[in-house]
């Protein structure tokens, strides 16, 4: 009936019209339901029920006991099918395997199926529980420099953390031992002792040793242009005064060749000159020539406590030499950098790195920034110091605990003032007849950072007695997420910690924790406003170093040693470049807010000449790292990347196997089942036979009982980067079996690919499987926790609202703060009913992690 006719329809002729609309269309969605329930239990016949049965039961599952119509009833055997599915891990190699098609059908039925309300949904937890919440080292040391505006290296005074899939910050994993305690302990009096300073210093050395591998002949990046050789480092002057720096040996030794010609040292000091002095010429060569060691040792003499007057605080200093034109010397001139016989061995070089002692002669401590960011008043006289030091210990203890302090908190740091008021008053009288109100000051600062409140994040279900005195809206908020049965949502003050830490590594600012005092932050909109700002801040590079790195576990390239016999040209200096490449490239898809998928396609990298000519790019010139257009699709995205390759590696061969796992473990988010501890893992070349390639060892290793159900699906990813060798060059031939390396390749999807560009676009185009699996890990970050069964709704939910907006991370992490894993909290009775975690990896210590590439063997 045309709408033109409507209105002469009868009431009753609309009503049948109306239920027969709705009778068709429920019809045709229980028809579309019941037919993907069919085709959904018939794959499962086909290709699952021969081993996961109620006869078999395999692994521990019985697919065919579990009921289609109740998904929500085992989600969490759902949602571990659903994850060996999209690895291709199950069926295993050698079964019978459904095309890809059929694979991509069931997979988006059944994740429609867990992520629907209806359909027969057993009330589950939306949010998981995380326990009392220690800082890691990274964020005690970001915490504390932020809250006190000093440099404290805290990775020089605590211990490592356990990892768990490669981040610290998993709180079931953050425990504390009595010596643990010390040091903190210790490390806060350090922290306090260097932002108060000291009127009367005293007398500390330090000394800095040269890193590893640094080219003296050439520049060294981050020293002024017109340099060569040298070392920068930074030093905390604690107080005003004259520090003496010592460098012990510039190479002057038996043979006077480095003291044939003239050359000039430097030292600069928070970018000023403070030393300027010769070595060389006619006639240093005439003393170390005629006066053997005791010559050289009066050559040195004019190195040796060299006076420098520095204001209080922490300042690069830089110690280098002019670079000078060769044609100015006799020698032999050389073309390459680093050529040792023309430059290297020929010219002075810190060999020993530089000593620095002082304070000398100091009048005191003049107003450094963390004096001034702490003493925010100033007593004139006696009676008011007790209120001035209230107001100080009020204003640190609400920025370290996050929350404003009550009275009864203030009080109780008090002790703390007048003890080291005390302390010092006894003491014998200081020269700058400055009174104890500074020591009493450090004393309560120590205090608050050894403080619970500072060092812990704890979420405490809300009371009858908070219910009582909470706002209206609060406690509206919380009547409605009462709901859900053993959930509760985080306070706003709460909510603020979570979100600081997680973008910044640190508690909130001044912004974020006024805006959560007042009680506005649980409102979405605010949430989401304030996630985006703090993205925005420079601040927010911690998510690079502490989340992004470490999840990929690129962070620990100095746990490959390549062998220098098999490669020469890997030394320390490209191993840093490694490191420099990979942090600039993912920070330029990161905080430039870029498509996170670029992350795995982008045609750009970072660059100096040393990293070019090691890829074979010849049109890079200098030591400074820029941004580079990538002509070779090869070289692209991660899987082009230096630092991934050496990693993944070992130390006299590349590995097919790690390469494999690391793919599948860290892009995909289906990391492979670990080998069992007893499986032959030798891969060496047969004694006694022509030496073979490494693809077809690893082949006849496939053929072994027990092998080929992992590396049926590991191998085939791996030997598409097998044109790259251990330390990332790119090779066509097989070096040790003199054949050519063959990088084609059939996936478990059927696909054959042949080399890196085409794995690539195999594994990841037209998906959002890297997505998911970011998302994923960027929400276990966030949280502090494993990720369970039912969050993996919430994390595809974000995956879909975030591909409106391009996959950006601004709206992944948006997706992420507006969840309800974000912004409740279960109670821990419900967390103890959960299921085990849904992914293969376990909580341990990263060394020996499932899923860690570099702990495994072939």
């Amino acid at each position: 009936m045309s709408l033109a006719r409507r209105d002469e329809m009868s009431p009753m002729k609309r009503v049948l019209c109306i239920v027969f609309v709705v009778a068709v269309a429920t019809t045709a969605t229980l028809g579309q339901e019941s037919s993907g329930s069919t085709q959904a239990r018939g794959m499962i016949n086909t290709y699952c029920a021969g081993c996961h049965s109620t006869a078999v039961h395999a692994g521990g599952v019985a697919l065919d006991s579990l009921s289609l119509d109740a998904i929500q009833d085992r989600a969490d055997v759902w949602e571990a099918t659903v994850r060996k599915l999209r690895g291709r891990l199950m069926p295993p190699p050698g079964s019978r395997q459904p095309d890809q098609r059929e694979i991509d059908s069931f997979v988006a039925w059944m994740e429609a199926k867990l992520d629907s309300p209806a359909g027969g949904r057993v009330a589950g937890p939306v949010a998981g529980h995380v326990p009392m919440q220690r800082m890691t080292r990274t964020e005690y040391g970001t915490a504390v420099n932020d809250l006190l505006g000093i440099e404290l290296d805290a990775k020089q005074l605590l211990p490592a953390e356990i990892e768990v899939n490669g981040f610290e910050n998993i709180a079931t994993a953050l425990s504390v031992s009595p010596s643990f305690l010390d040091q903190y302990v210790a490390a806060a009096r350090l922290a306090a002792r260097i932002a108060v300073g000291e009127s009367v210093p005293k007398l500390a050395s330090a000394h800095y040793a040269k890193t590893k591998g640094d080219d003296q002949a050439v520049h060294i990046d981050g020293l002024p242009l017109g340099t060569r050789g040298g070392m920068k480092f930074r030093h905390t002057f604690p107080a005003d005064g004259e520090y003496r720096f010592t460098i012990p040996d510039l190479g002057v030794d038996l043979y006077t060749r480095v003291v044939e010609t003239k050359h000039t040292l430097v030292i600069l000091v928070d970018g000023r000159e403070v030393f300027r002095e010769s070595l060389g010429g006619q006639e240093d060569m005439r003393t170390v020539d005629r006066g053997g060691a005791p010559g050289r040792a009066k050559v040195m003499e004019r190195f040796a406590n060299i006076p420098v007057q520095v204001k209080a605080g922490t300042y690069d200093v830089a110690v280098t030499f002019i670079e000078r034109a060769r044609i100015e010397s006799d020698e032999f001139v050389g073309f390459l950098p680093g050529d040792e016989f023309s430059r290297g061995d020929r010219m002075p070089r810190l060999v020993d790195g530089v000593q620095v002692v002082g304070p000398f002669n100091s009048p005191g401590v003049s107003e450094t920034g963390s004096r001034r960011r702490i003493f925010i008043c100033r007593p004139s006289k006696p009676s008011e110091e007790l209120p001035c030091a209230r107001r100080i210990s009020e204003n640190l203890a609400r920025r370290a605990f996050r929350r404003p302090v009550t009275a009864e908190e203030l009080d109780s740091l008090m002790p703390y003032f007048e003890s080291g008021r005390k302390s010092a008053r006894l003491a014998p009288p200081k020269p700058s007849g400055e009174s104890g109100f500074d020591s009493g000051i450090e004393q309560v600062i120590a205090a608050v950072l050894v403080s619970p409140e500072f060092l812990y994040r704890g979420i405490q279900a809300p009371t009858a007695s908070a219910k009582a005195t909470a706002s209206l809206a609060e406690a509206e908020r919380r009547r409605k997420n009462a709901a859900q049965r053993d959930q509760f949502a985080l306070s706003d003050l709460e909510l603020a910690s979570r979100l600081s830490f997680f973008l910044w590594s640190q508690g909130p600012d001044e912004e974020l924790l006024k805006i959560a005092a007042a009680s506005r932050l649980h409102d979405p909109v605010v949430l989401r406003t304030q996630a985006l700002r703090m993205l925005n801040d420079p601040r927010a590079s911690s998510l690079v170093r502490n989340f992004a790195i470490k999840w990929l576990d690129l962070d620990k390239l100095g746990e490959v040693q390549p062998d220098p016999n098999l490669f020469p040209t890997f030394n320390e200096q490209l191993r840093r470049d490694m490191a420099v490449e990979l942090e600039s490239f993912v920070a330029s898809v990161l905080l430039e807010d870029r498509n996170v998928g670029d992350l795995l396609t982008a045609d750009h990298t970072f660059l100096n000449e040393r990293l070019a000519r090691h890829y074979g790019i010849t049109s890079v010139l200098g030591p400074q790292f820029r941004r580079v257009t990538l002509d070779d699709p090869r070289r692209r995205g991660l899987l082009g990347k230096g630092a991934m390759l050496l990693r993944t590696s070992y130390g006299n061969r590349t590995s097919p196997v790690l390469h494999g796992a690391w793919v599948m473990g860290k892009l995909m988010g289906t990391p492979p089942t670990p080998p069992p501890p007893d499986v032959d893992t030798d891969l060496s070349q047969p004694k006694g036979q022509a030496p073979k390639t490494l693809r077809a060892r690893l082949e006849s290793h496939r053929t072994k009982p027990g092998c080929r159900q992992c590396h049926g699906v590991i191998d085939p990813i791996g030997l598409a980067l097998e044109n790259f060798d251990a330390i990332g060059r790119w090779q066509n031939i097989d070096l040790e079996a003199n054949a050519p390396i063959d990088a084609s390749t059939v996936l478990p999807n059927g696909r054959a690919v042949d080399g890196p560009a085409q794995l690539r676009e195999a594994l990841f185009e037209g998906r959002d499987l890297f997505v998911r699996t970011l998302t994923e890990k960027l929400m276990m970050y966030g949280l502090g926790r494993e990720l369970r069964y039912y969050d993996m709704p919430q994390v595809r939910a974000v995956v879909r609202r975030a591909g409106d907006q391009n996959y950006r991370l601004s709206a992944i992490v948006s997706g992420i703060v507006s969840s309800d894993a974000f912004r409740m909290q279960a109670a821990t009775s419900a967390e103890a009913t959960v299921p085990k975690a849904i992914s293969a990896e376990t909580t341990v210590p990263k060394a020996t992690s499932a899923e860690a590439p570099a702990a495994k063997k072939d």
